[in-house]
Order: C-alpha cells, then sequence, then structure tokens
C-alpha cells in the first residue's frame, strides 16, 4: 500500500524591510545583504552565503552600534536560511541563534527604530521551522508560541500581517508532521485568510498544506483542486524555490490522477530543479515522490533503486521526515517486490523515525498488509500460521488507535473521509485475519468493538457557555449516571452502544467525540478486546477507551 502524500510546506519567502534608511557607516553591508536575499530569491544559494558572511564580517568590530547588530541579525538569519535549503540544519540552527541574540541586543541599544523586532519574530520563526525539520516538535511549537505571544504584545510591529501568516504556517506545519489534522486545517485556513489579503504568492504555502491535509484524510478531489491552486499561486512568487514546488505539486497532481508519465516527468524535472538550487530538503521529497510514481505505475524494482540512492544521500541525523517517508515507501516496494524480509527493515526503519500515532500506526498498517501477503506466499503450514498471527498482532492495536485518531476530528465530513482512507482498512484487514485464522472469539469482539461508538461531548467557551442543545453527554459508569442528567432526562434509557450524533441546529465546531466505553459481551466477564487495548494503549502512548464499562447490545 502506498501513501502518496508529500510534506508539510513549512518557509514562506520574507523580506524585513527596514523603517529608515542605512548610514554611511553600514551602507555597503546593507547593500551586500540586500544582494545576497536577491542571491537566496532566485536559487543563487552558494554565492548568497559568501556574500552574507562577508556582510556579517563587516559588523565584527568592537565599536559595533545598534545598527551594526541590526545588520548583523538580517545576514546572520539569512544566512541561517541558506544553511536550512542545503540541509544543514545544525549550522542553520547555531547561526540563527546568534542572529536573534544580535536583535535582541540591537533593540536594547536602539529600540525598534529599524524594525529590528521585526527581524527578531521572523528569525524565530525560522527557527521553529528548522527544529520542525530537526523533529524536535515540541520546541517548535514552544518557539512558535513564543514568536505569536510577542507579536501580540507590540503594538506598532511592522509587516504583522505577514508575521501572523508566518506564525500559522508555521504551526500548521507541526500539527502536520504530528498528526493533529484537524488542528491543522483550522490552522491553515486562517493563515489562506491572511495570506489572500498580504500577497496572493503566499497563499500557495497554505493551498499545499491544505493539499497535504486533503491526502491524509482521503479527500483526493480536494487535495488535487488545492495542489493546482498552490502551483497557481507559487508561480507568482517568481523567486527560483516557489518555481521548484509549482513543478513538484503539479507531479504530484499527476499522480493523483493516475498519469503515472506526466508524474515521473514532473518529479524528475523537480528534483533536478532542486539540486541545481541546492535544496535538499525539496530535492528529497521530489525523489520520493518520483519513486512513488514509479511503484504505482507497477516499476517497483526501479523505485526500490531510487529510494536507496536517497536514503543514502540524506543526513542521517536530521531529514527526519524525509527519511521516514523514503524508509516506508521502501517497505511499499519491497513488499510489491515480494522480497518480505527487506519490507520488514524498512519499515521499521520508519517506525523508528514515527513519531505520532497516526504516524506509527500508518506503518504498521502497512507492515500487517505485508506480513498477510508473505502468509500467503508460506510453504508450511507453520510458517504461515505464524506470519499470520504477526498480521493480526500488528492490525487489531492498528484498528483500535485509528478508531481513536478519528475521534480527534471534529464531527463532519474530514472526520467521515479519515474513516475512510484509515480506520476502514484496518477494521477489514483485522476483520480478514481473524476470519482466516477461524478465531470466532476475536470476530466477536470486533463486532462488539465496532457497535460501542463514541459519543459527544459539548466543550464549554470561555464564558462557561452550556452543552450545544441535542449534544449527547459522555457515557459514565452507572452510579454516577445521575449528576449528568439534563431536564429530567434518564440517560439509562440510551443504549448502552447508542450510535450517532444528537440532533439540533448547533454547528458542529464546538463538540468533539469522547473516549468511548469498554464494553463487557457476556455479563460477568472482563470487558472484551481489553487486553488488546491495554497493548495499543502501550505502544501508541494514547487513551483507547474510557474508564467506564457498559453492557453490549
Amino acid at each position: 500500500m502506498t501513501d502518496p502524500a508529500t510534506g508539510p510546506e513549512q518557509r514562506p519567502p520574507s523580506a524585513v524591510r527596514g523603517r529608515i534608511p542605512a548610514t554611511a557607516r553600514w551602507r555597503g553591508g546593507r547593500d551586500i545583504n540586500n544582494e545576497a536575499a536577491m542571491m537566496l530569491h532566485t536559487g543563487r544559494i552558494d554565492e548568497a552565503m559568501g556574500r552574507l558572511r562577508q556582510a556579517v564580517a563587516l559588523t565584527r568590530v568592537p565599536d559595533v552600534d545598534g545598527e551594526g547588530l541590526d545588520l548583523r541579525a538580517r545576514a546572520l538569519l539569512n544566512l541561517a536560511a541558506g544553511h536550512e535549503f542545503t540541509g544543514d540544519l545544525v549550522e542553520a540552527l547555531r547561526v540563527t541563534d546568534e542572529g536573534l541574540d544580535a536583535a535582541s541586543a540591537a533593540i536594547a541599544l536602539i529600540g525598534d527604530e529599524r524594525a529590528t523586532r521585526t527581524v527578531q519574530i521572523n528569525g524565530m520563526l525560522a527557527r521553529a521551522q528548522t527544529l520542525t525539520l530537526m523533529d524536535r516538535l515540541d520546541d517548535a511549537l514552544a518557539g512558535i508560541a513564543d514568536a505569536e505571544h510577542r507579536l501580540g504584545k507590540a503594538s506598532d510591529i511592522d509587516q504583522r500581517e505577514l508575521l501572523a501568516f508566518a506564525v500559522h504556517n508555521a504551526r500548521t506545519a507541526v500539527l502536520i508532521m504530528t498528526g493533529r489534522l484537524q488542528e491543522a486545517e483550522d490552522e491553515a485556513q486562517r493563515g489562506l485568510a491572511i495570506a489572500v489579503t498580504v500577497g496572493p504568492e503566499l497563499s500557495g504555502h497554505a493551498y499545499a498544506n491544505l493539499g497535504v491535509i486533503a491526502q491524509r484524510t482521503g479527500d483526493a478531489a480536494a487535495a488535487r483542486e488545492y495542489l493546482q491552486l498552490a502551483q497557481q499561486a507559487q508561480a507568482l512568487g517568481g523567486d527560483a524555490t516557489s518555481r521548484q514546488l509549482a513543478v513538484e505539486n503539479l507531479a504530484r497532481a499527476a499522480m493523483q490522477e493516475g498519469r503515472h508519465r506526466e508524474a515521473e516527468a514532473g518529479f524528475r524535472e523537480a528534483a533536478e530543479l532542486a539540486d541545481q538550487i541546492g535544496l535538499k530538503t525539496r530535492l528529497a521529497a521530489s525523489r520520493t515522490g518520483l519513486a512513488a510514481a514509479l511503484l504505482q505505475s507497477g516499476r517497483a524494482g526501479a523505485a526500490a533503486k531510487t529510494l536507496r540512492i536517497l536514503l543514502a544521500d540524506l543526513d542521517q541525523d536530521a531529514a527526519v521526515h524525509e527519511r521516514l517517508e523514503a524508509q516506508a515507501f521502501l517497505g511499499d516496494a519491497e513488499s510489491a517486490r515480494h522480497r518480505y524480509p527487506a519490507a520488514d527493515e524498512a519499515y521499521r526503519a520508519a517506525l523508528d523515525l514515527a513519531r505520532s500515532p497516526g504516524e506509527r500506526a500508518r506503518v504498521n498498517l502497512r507492515r500487517a498488509e505485508m506480513h498477510a501477503e508473505w502468509a500467503a506466499m508460506s510453504i508450511t503450514s507453520r510458517s504461515r500460521m505464524q506470519r499470520l498471527e504477526k498480521a493480526r498482532d500488528l492490525a487489531v492495536p492498528v484498528l483500535l488507535v485509528t478508531e481513536a485518531l478519528r475521534d480527534g476530528f471534529a464531527p463532519g465530513g474530514t472526520r467521515e473521509r479519515w474513516s475512510l482512507q484509515v480506520a476502514a482498512p484496518a477494521r477489514e484487514l483485522a476483520f480478514r485475519l481473524a476470519r482466516t485464522l477461524g478465531d470466532a472469539t476475536l470476530l466477536f469482539e470486533l463486532v462488539e468493538n465496532a457497535a460501542a461508538a463514541v459519543t459527544l461531548q459539548a466543550v464549554a467557551d470561555s464564558l462557561g457557555a452550556e452543552p450545544a442543545v441535542g449534544a449527547l453527554l459522555p457515557f459514565e459508569a452507572p452510579a454516577a449516571r445521575a449528576d449528568h442528567t439534563e431536564s429530567g432526562a434518564d440517560l439509562d434509557e440510551l443504549p448502552a452502544a447508542a450510535a450517532g450524533l444528537g440532533g439540533g441546529a448547533s454547528t458542529t465546531a464546538s463538540v468533539r467525540f469522547t473516549a468511548p466505553p469498554r464494553v463487557v459481551a457476556i455479563p460477568g466477564a472482563a470487558p472484551v478486546l481489553d487486553g488488546w487495548i491495554t497493548a495499543a494503549e502501550a505502544e501508541y502512548g494514547m487513551t483507547l477507551r474510557s474508564s467506564a464499562v457498559v453492557a453490549s447490545w
């Protein structure tokens, strides 16, 4: 099984303008920095980094003043962007920190007369984006929140709208990588609302992220439309990185529609452009896309070769997301070639890089499918049984986890598409394996598990609003239910495995699904799937069922 989703779009182009012209002392350094920034814009990365080092060197004098420190901050943050483009994330982070120190020192001396606070906040967001690429996602989210807080406190900040867009864009990328797709979609839409008013070319970054989210939630039509909009917007940007991304997105849209030859040609062109510019992250994404196109067109051997070359080139101390995608696709390619031990090795390598429960579940679902296929190729009954059991042991926890992850979405189309894209395949595989193994007890338990639907709980707003009309309260143990009865309604009259949404005219934005109860299928027996639930919660680090216990139908 292949997943053609690309990675999140993270760094939009930005230029922080000064408020007043440079003085004679620093005018030469300003000109060098501005020239280098244009070189970065057009993809001349190596030349730009050389010029930026010259600009920084001009500021390393004993009597540097506030304007010189402002110049140093700008040049260092541009230099850090160059390091990030070339894949040197450790150096990018170090240089960013030095640039932020220079910005703080400049503000201490001259305040914000040269728009240094804008430089500082922009640098903080750039730092968070570098941390995202390094898989330090908690640190990245904290940095974004800090930048947003500073932006909110500053009443006269320059380029506020651009910075606000950058906040939403950076947070969207982290939320996508942590599997929090509902929140990511909300954040991307906030960014898009700003982008269309600030500059149409910025909207390409929001559209690209919305395309990723649509891919990962199974909405192929929306993904295609978003990627096409991203391509159109990025073509307006005029910079080399946007042009490369536009070609890559067109190739991805072609792959979504099954135009494999066109997709292959597009990914090759995108990879060539990325290589010319020195964009290692985008080069990796384009090569992974090429491998996916080759795999979908039945050329698994060529796909595996492409991915192994890519993995050999990637920085083993960084490029976490790129290596995860490449290893997962390599597992798909090797499975398609019936090289099952090699496939399992690749999937295990992907698992070592996966952080969110959603990422781990996707990889383990592919592993389970691979073990089921391997069982069909087994010669002895014993090996066939062992591989079927291994597939089952992977598939059942994935089913439980994906059902729980589904409930992080607000009620609506995205949630239902997630169910079809992820939870439904896991359910089908788990049922098929239980039937093949002749495990009637597991089949019975899976049926009862499917019948125990989640319930709704309204989320009160900061003013203490009451739950929305028609929303069901979460299931609780019978002894505690009386405290949660509204308007004389008797919750004991509800079926223990009640399904569906309550009626009413309220929107779904204020409601979320709570964890469903554990189900007792036979009076006096333990709740069904209890052992599986415990194992899945331990492996994936999340709560799958509440402590409440109910009887089945």
